[in-house]
């Protein structure tokens, strides 16, 4: 007793898993473009966001006054070698990102 039809099967078979395989590697490939392009942008914005704040220490040491774009935290002083010491405390967040806080102290009020 013959069959026939049976190896036409089995390729049909083997295409079809073929393809589904080919498939799921082409859709992780383009989710690993997609994840890589999205770090870039992350670490761009990271990068300008860092950027400001050490602009702002430059200016800090340039000019006597210089305007600050951070927040300003209510004005304190310390205490140096029995000399009051006034500060005030800029601080500088990422709107989008918890976490990316950074404070720069500027001496004087």
């Amino acid at each position: 007793m013959k069959r026939h039809g049976g190896i036409f099967v089995e390729v049909i078979v083997s295409i079809l898993l073929f393809t589904v395989g080919i498939l799921a590697l082409t859709g992780t490939l383009f989710y690993g473009v997609k994840m890589v392009a999205q770090s870039r942008e992350e670490t761009v914005k990271e990068q300008e966001y860092k950027n400001l704040v050490e602009n702002q220490i430059l200016g800090i040491i340039r000019e006597p006054s210089p305007v600050l774009s951070g927040t300003p935290l209510p004005a304190d002083q310390i205490i140096i070698n029995s000399k009051a010491v006034p500060f005030t405390l800029y601080r500088y967040k990422q709107e989008d990102r918890a976490g990316t806080e950074i404070y720069l102290i500027k001496g004087g009020n």
